[in-house]
């Protein structure tokens, strides 16, 4: 697919090359100019200024008595030797003047690295001048302490052309960045679910196209999501038709087996009309426990809000109560200083301490203890409930939060699946808490812990 009016990688990349060529080719023409002018202005001496100085002297140094250093230009070495290579008078050092004797003997044009030399033949003695062949600043100063003038601007030089290659990297970076940030918006909304975004575009042809086959996706995703959506709500209607239904014919077996109980003289039909009354019970609990699937499905959506503490722990006590009066539980409530107010999806975090406490009740023995306590550290709510029940197995401490989770399938009881935990759990990680089970030393029984993190304000991210 050709998209008009964007612009390829391969175009990006020439321009930008071209740009790179163009710049470079400016700065070497700026320091040809530079170093034109300042040759032209005096700023700067040519490197065979040196050179030229000494042949403007050479009349002066061969025909004077005492070759002098007022004779020798600034910037210069000399020595005067005797026929037999003995340095009379000069500025070279012991090695410089071996160094230069020898050079001379063997007609060579360089005797000290980039130093160049001059000789001239006086009666009976000869002078050496030695020189440098580089560029040189005319300021005093500026010679004193940049004395390679070239090397000093060919640096300057440098420092310019690295500033250009990183601007244009800048630009680069910029440029290519924005364009790759508007695809990584565009696969992050898709990976949240949030379809309902207008589509964004591109100056760059590749990833346009890219972006074009992710809106494609997104559409098409968009649809498996709303028919899938559509199946779930269609599933959990049915689920509580097919539930309400059953409970119809359910409540009148139930009602006519208990009635057959109080009227029944028969032993023996007494016995299987008890089997019928239990089972009913059973079926009345898979139910609620079928109905409270789907209700917890549907409520899975954090809502936090601003909540009184007084007020809400003193519901929480009063269905505690209620709860506990089954079994005629005595109830220990222990509540430390907490904070006035927090935030919490209220009606969620309710049903998650609740669905504890009914455990506790189910699995504790009449005329037993119940432990409820609510403390408070820097940046947790914490909630600790324990029974005086049996506890938790190895395996239930491991497993006992996985739905429909059963300790121990030999057993009659069907009552023991981990539905009730399964959702405090769900509810609880919704608020980025922890749940953790363990067994009570206090009380001997199961003992689960509600972490809930503190939070300034009521935004849950």
């Amino acid at each position: 697919m050709v998209l008009k009016g964007k612009r390829s990688l391969r175009n990006i990349f020439i321009r930008y090359f071209i740009y790179f060529s163009l710049l470079t080719a400016g700065l070497f023409l700026f320091y040809i100019i530079l170093y034109g002018v300042m040759l032209n202005k005096g700023i700067l001496l040519p490197a065979n200024y040196l050179e030229q100085k000494i042949e403007s002297n050479r009349n002066t140094i061969l025909e004077a008595d005492i070759v002098t250093k007022d004779m020798i230009p600034e910037g210069c070495g000399y020595g005067v030797y005797t026929e037999t290579g003995k340095m009379l008078t000069g500025n070279f050092t012991s090695k410089e003047a071996d160094t230069y004797w020898a050079a001379m003997q063997a007609n060579q044009n360089v005797a000290w690295g980039t130093k160049y030399y001059k000789v001239f033949n006086r009666n009976n003695e000869t002078c050496i001048v030695s020189y440098k062949l580089i560029g040189q600043f005319s300021n005093p100063l500026l010679k004193k302490y940049f004395g390679n003038a070239e090397l000093w601007i060919g640096i300057l030089f440098l420092f310019i052309f690295i500033g250009e290659i990183l601007l244009l990297s800048a630009k680069f970076g910029r440029y290519f960045s924005k364009e790759i940030k508007t695809l990584m918006n565009v696969s992050e909304k898709i990976r949240a679910q949030d379809l309902d975004f207008e589509t964004v575009h591109s100056d760059i042809r590749e990833i346009e196209e890219v972006i074009g086959s992710l809106d494609q996706m997104k559409i098409a995703l968009k649809g498996s999501l709303e028919k899938q959506w559509d199946m779930e709500r269609s599933r959990k209607n049915q689920i509580s038709a097919l539930a309400h239904d059953i409970n119809t014919p359910l409540t009148i077996i139930k009602g006519n087996a208990e009635l057959i109980n109080e009227v029944c003289q028969d032993e023996s039909q007494l016995k299987y009309n008890t089997y019928i009354v239990n089972s009913s019970r059973e079926i009345e609990h898979y139910l609620k426990v079928l109905m409270d699937m789907t209700k917890s499905e549907e409520l899975l959506v954090l809502k936090p809000a601003k909540i009184e503490t007084k007020m809400f722990l003193q519901k929480l006590l009063e269905q505690e109560k209620a709860l506990a009066s089954e079994k005629n539980l005595e109830l220990m409530n222990e509540i430390e200083t907490v904070s006035e107010f927090f935030y919490a999806d209220k009606e969620l975090l309710y049903r998650a301490i609740i669905n504890v406490i009914a455990n506790a009740v189910e699995h504790s023995e009449k005329n037993s203890k119940l432990l409820l306590k609510v403390s408070e550290s820097e940046t947790v709510l914490q909630f600790l409930i324990a029974d005086s029940g049996r506890g938790f197995s190895k395996e239930a401490l491991k497993s006992a939060t996985e739905q429909f989770y059963r300790e121990d399938k030999s057993r009659n009881s069907k009552n023991h699946y981990g539905i009730g935990l399964s959702i405090t759990k769900s509810f609880i990680e919704l608020h980025h808490g922890t749940v953790e089970l363990s067994n009570s030393i206090e009380l001997g029984g199961a003992q689960v812990v509600l972490k809930l993190p503190l939070l300034e304000n009521k935004y849950i991210s």
